[in-house]
Order: structure tokens, then sequence, then C-alpha cells
């Protein structure tokens, strides 16, 4: 059997900060026939505004624990979910509506949660500088 060791990746500039996220709870169903609980995190990609209304995209991730702590495993999905969009003292908040969501299999009911306006509607990326070439003459592409 042959083994190749990949060096792992380095995050990107760009990867949210844990702070970054937002906690979400549910329950689900567990094998055993109890109610068993899903702790987790949407990492926000994107906050959409369409005629239809408004909706999140990202990656939702989540531990599945039995009652008595036991955990069923890990899982995570990427999603688009509708939310609803209120004003609250002068802030829109992103409430993502409550959700039936698919991990490993069992389907986890989500509560209804907010998502950040810091997240949801990030400031806007500063343009680029666009260094040039410095040239003997002054004029771009001839030098002396």
């Amino acid at each position: 059997m042959t083994v190749i060791a990949f060096r792992p990746r380095p995050r990107p500039e760009s990867a949210p900060a844990p702070e970054e996220q937002t906690a979400i709870t549910g329950t689900f169903r567990s094998p055993r026939g109890f109610v068993g609980t899903m702790t987790g995190q949407l990492r926000l990609h994107k906050m959409v505004i369409a005629p239809r209304g408004a909706f999140v995209r990202g990656v939702f991730t989540g531990e599945l624990r039995e009652p008595d702590g036991t955990l069923v495993g890990a899982d995570s999905r990427r999603c688009v979910v509708p939310a609803d969009l209120t004003r609250c003292d002068g802030v829109l908040r992103a409430v993502v509506r409550p959700m039936q969501l698919d991990l490993m299999g069992i389907m986890v009911d989500v509560g209804a949660f907010i998502v950040s306006a810091d997240m949801a509607f990030p400031p806007p990326a500063r343009p680029r500088r666009i260094r040039r070439q410095a040239t003997a003459a002054g004029v771009p592409g001839q030098l002396s």
C-alpha cells in the first residue's frame, strides 16, 4: 500500500475567525430512539436579497450527542436557507427561520436564530492599489 503524505494547507487570510461564526442548536431523534441535541455553528458565506425574500448561504457544522452525552457524530452541510430581515434599535438583523438540517442522514430540527449584522452585511472591500512600474524617463514602458 502506498502512502502519500500531504502537508497541511496554510489557513487562508479570508477564513473566518471563530468569533465570526454564529452558534446554532437543535434537536433530533437519536438512533436509540431518544431526543438528542445538536450544537454547532454557521459559517456565513453570503447574504442574498432576492424578490422572493432574503436568504442566507453558508456551511452549517454540528456535533450530534445522545441525551447522556455520548457522541453520535459530527458533520457539516452547505445550505441556503430563508431568513427574515428585521430592524431593531436602528440595526438591520437577519433572522434565519426554523429549519430541518440533514446531518449524517439524521434530520435535525434547528430553531430560529439571529445572524450578526456585521456578518450578514460586511463593509465593502477596499479597492486594490495598482502598482505601476517606475521608469527612468517618466513614461511607462520606456526605460532609458
